[in-house]
C-alpha cells in the first residue's frame, strides 16, 4: 500500500512524498507538489501492479538465457508460420552465436546493434531486417506471454539503412516466352513442372512455397478454383489458407500436366492428397530443388536479375491492369489488409474470375470465348481434345 507524507523538515518545491513498497524489489519513491498529485501517481502504480504483477527481479532473469527463449519460440511459434522453414534455419544459426549464450538479465541494445553490424558485413540489409524482425518478436513474446515482463528487447527500434528498398522488377517484353522456351532444356520432368510453376506465379500471384505444397485435391478444374491450405500470413489472420481463382493459363498447364508426364514416360498419381510437384524420385519437390531448376532456366534464357518472387510483382501488376479492387487484389495475393474497411469486404471469386478472363481474352469471358470457338468449328466443347483447349490461350511473346 502507498504511503503519502508531507516532508516539512525544510522548504521544498515538491514537499509531498509517495512511497510504495515492493516485495523483493526496491521501493518506488517520488516527490510531488501536492497531495492529490502524489495520491494519483500512487494509485496508477498500484493499478499497474495489480494488472501485470510485480516485474521480474534481476536475479530471476539471471536464471535464463537468450537461447532458452529462442529455442522455445522455435518449438511453439515458428511451426505455425508459413515461413517456418526459412525462419527455423535463421534461428538455429543464431543459437550458435555468443549472444544466444548471454543471460537475459544482461542483454541490451548494444548487443542488438552489434549483431546488426556483424550481419550487415555478411548479408544484404533486407535479409538482416527479416532476421531482426523474428528476433524482436521473440523478445516481445517472452516479455508479454512467458512471464519475463522486465526483459529488455535489444532489437526493438533498431534501424537498418537500405532495408526498406523494395524490388519493383516485373517481366520485360519477351521474357515470359524466353522462360517457357528455356524450360524445355530442364532435366527430366522439370521441363514440365517449372512452366506450370511460372504460370501459377504470374497468373495467380501464388508464393513459391504455396505452389510446391499444392495437391491434386487443391485444384478444382470445374469451378476453376485453387485451395491454398496454408499461407504465409495465416498466423496473422487466424485463417487456414484461402481459395483463389485458377486463371485460364494455369488451368491449361495444370490440366495437361498428367498427360504430358505419362507421354514422357513418367508416372503420376492423381489422388486428392498427392502432391502436384514432385522430384525425380517421386517425392515432394523441395524449395531448394526448385530453386536449382529455376537458376538453370534463367541461365538458359539468358535473363539477369530476375527472382522467382518477382513473378508475384508481375501478377500484382496484371491484377491492377485487370481492374481488381484492393480487397480482390489482397485475396489473390494473400496480403493482410492494412485498413479496417478492407477487413469487412468479402471479395466474390466469380467477379474476380470474370475480370481476369476479360483481361486475358480480349474483353471476353472464357464461356464467351469457348462458345465462339464452338460456333466456328462445329465441335461441341465436350468433345474437345487437349490441343484444342490449349488453343484458347493467346500466344506467348516468344511465339
Amino acid at each position: 500500500m502507498a504511503h503519502i507524507k508531507l516532508m516539512d523538515d525544510k522548504p521544498r518545491t515538491l514537499p509531498w512524498r509517495a512511497h510504495i513498497n515492493r516485495k523483493g524489489l526496491k521501493p518506488l519513491v517520488k516527490m510531488f507538489a501536492s497531495k492529490s498529485e502524489a495520491e494519483h501517481w500512487a494509485s496508477e502504480q498500484e493499478r499497474g501492479i495489480r494488472l501485470n504483477g510485480l516485474p521480474q527481479t534481476i536475479d530471476a532473469l539471471k536464471k535464463h538465457t537468450v537461447k532458452e527463449i529462442v529455442s522455445r519460440y522455435l518449438e511453439e511459434v515458428t511451426p505455425s508460420k508459413g515461413c517456418h522453414v526459412s525462419e527455423s534455419t535463421v534461428l538455429k544459426k543464431f543459437l550458435r552465436t555468443d549472444l544466444a549464450a548471454k543471460s537475459l538479465a544482461y542483454v541490451s541494445e548494444t548487443d542488438g546493434y552489434a549483431y546488426r553490424n556483424k550481419r550487415l558485413k555478411e548479408v544484404l540489409p533486407s535479409t538482416v531486417r527479416r532476421e531482426m524482425n523474428s528476433l524482436q518478436h521473440i523478445f516481445e513474446i517472452a516479455r508479454k506471454e512467458w512471464g519475463h515482463n522486465s526483459l529488455k528487447n535489444p532489437f526493438r527500434g533498431i534501424t537498418i539503412k537500405g532495408s526498406d528498398r523494395q524490388r519493383d522488377r516485373r517481366l520485360n517484353e519477351g521474357e515470359l516466352g524466353k522462360l517457357e522456351q528455356a524450360c524445355k532444356k530442364c532435366h527430366g520432368l522439370n521441363r514440365l513442372y517449372v512452366p506450370l510453376a511460372i504460370y501459377l506465379a504470374v497468373e495467380t500471384g501464388m508464393r513459391m512455397q504455396e505452389i510446391l505444397n499444392l495437391t491434386w485435391g487443391d485444384l478444382d478444374f470445374e469451378k476453376r478454383r485453387i485451395r491454398i491450405r496454408k499461407s504465409k500470413t495465416d498466423h496473422i489472420t487466424g485463417k487456414d489458407g484461402r481459395t483463389i481463382v485458377m486463371s485460364v493459363m494455369a488451368q491449361i498447364f495444370a490440366s495437361m500436366l498428367p498427360f504430358k508426364i505419362e507421354h514422357a514416360g513418367g508416372k503420376v498419381s492423381l489422388g486428392p492428397t498427392d502432391r502436384v510437384f514432385l522430384n525425380r524420385k517421386g517425392k515432394p519437390m523441395t524449395a531448394n530443388g526448385f530453386k536449382l531448376a529455376w537458376r538453370h532456366v534463367l541461365e538458359n534464357a539468358e535473363i539477369e536479375d530476375l527472382h522467382f518472387h518477382d513473378l508475384r510483382h508481375e501478377a500484382g501488376s496484371r491484377f491492377d491492369e485487370a481492374e481488381l479492387t484492393r480487397s480482390e487484389h489482397n485475396l489473390m495475393m494473400g496480403h493482410t489488409p492494412k485498413d479496417m474497411t478492407s477487413r469487412y469486404i468479402t471479395s466474390d471469386l466469380n467477379r474476380i474470375q470474370d475480370k481476369l478472363d476479360r483481361h486475358l481474352l480480349g474483353g471476353r469471358t472464357l464461356e464467351e470465348t469457348t462458345a465462339s470457338v464452338e460456333r466456328e468449328t462445329g465441335v461441341p466443347r465436350s468433345q474437345w481434345k487437349l490441343p484444342m483447349l490449349a488453343g484458347l490461350a493467346p500466344k506467348t511473346d516468344a511465339a
